[in-house]
Parts: C-alpha cells; sequence; structure tokens
C-alpha cells in the first residue's frame, strides 16, 4: 500500500530526493506544506547531514 511504500521511501539510508518529493506530491497535504517538505527534502539531497531531519518532518507531516 501507500503508507508501506512510504516507509521504504522514508529510510534514510535509502534516500532518493526524486521519489520523497513524488511521495510529497501524491499526498493530500495542502501546496504551501508540500511546498515547504519538498525545500526539506531538496536541500538533504545536497547535504547527507539534513536527510534525517527532513523525513522526520516529512514523516510528521504525514502523520507516520
Amino acid at each position: 500500500g501507500v503508507m508501506a511504500d512510504a516507509a521504504a521511501l522514508l529510510d534514510p539510508a535509502a534516500f532518493d530526493a526524486t521519489k520523497v518529493a513524488g511521495l510529497i506530491d501524491a499526498s493530500a497535504l495542502d501546496d504551501a506544506t508540500k511546498a515547504t517538505l519538498k525545500s526539506a527534502v531538496e536541500a538533504a539531497a545536497g547535504n547527507p547531514a539534513l536527510v534525517e531531519a527532513a523525513i522526520a518532518q516529512v514523516k510528521t507531516a504525514l502523520g507516520m
């Protein structure tokens, strides 16, 4: 299901910014929240030190 896929995508060891951004786009979150989360994900794509924080933000927003 979607949440199982989300859990797999939100594994810091398997971080793929493009896939996580797609997950955010496919979610029911409002556009402002999506934009904020995608900014965090894009920053993490360029800085591995930010990956865990970005993933935690996405998980919280998705209620995981």
